[in-house]
């Protein structure tokens, strides 16, 4: 009974953390592809001062998917890498390696372009300032891009990893 719970509660999270990571940059990627279409300064500013915002909605993904996962190996009691002759244990070191670049890229992202996206501009009147993006920001949407195709890939591999036990 307590294994079928601990299951269940594993789905879950990695369901969550999956609607939390995956589709977080997904909107992410949409909403600036949007914003660059459409040459719209307003809505990419509203994009780069949310960052620190969905930074950490990621982050909260990205741990409930390694927590969920290890949750899983634990219940089932799969050994992963200790066989890596086993195609399940390929796809399991390829899922993780993905993630710690992922997760490094996205500590890139926060640590060093995120802090210099903005920059203060005095307004043409000459009284006041008014926040204009930098050369930081389309960093910050190049980056970003590469973790949303390494997630599609990570995405790719959990399903080929839920069949190589078949």
């Amino acid at each position: 009974m307590m294994k079928h719970f601990l299951e269940y509660l594993g789905t879950l999270l990695h369901l969550v953390g999956m609607l939390l990571f995956v589709g977080g940059h997904i909107w992410f990627g949409f909403l600036t592809a949007l914003t660059e279409r459409r040459q719209d300064r307003d809505g990419a500013r509203f994009l780069a001062t949310q960052l620190p915002l969905m930074a950490t909605v990621f982050g909260a993904g990205v741990l409930l998917l390694f927590g969920s996962g290890m949750l899983r190996l634990f219940v089932w009691g799969e050994p992963g890498l200790i066989f890596l002759p086993d195609p399940y244990g390929w796809l399991l070191l390829s899922k993780l390696v993905l993630y710690m670049i992922i997760v490094l890229n996205g500590v890139l992202i926060e640590r060093r372009y995120l802090p210099h996206v903005f920059q203060e501009r005095p307004l043409l009147s000459g009284v006041g300032t008014e926040l204009h993006l930098t050369a930081a920001w389309s960093q910050v949407k190049v980056r970003a891009r590469v973790n949303l195709l390494l997630i599609l890939i990570v995405v790719a591999l959990g399903e080929a990893l839920r069949y190589s036990r078949l």
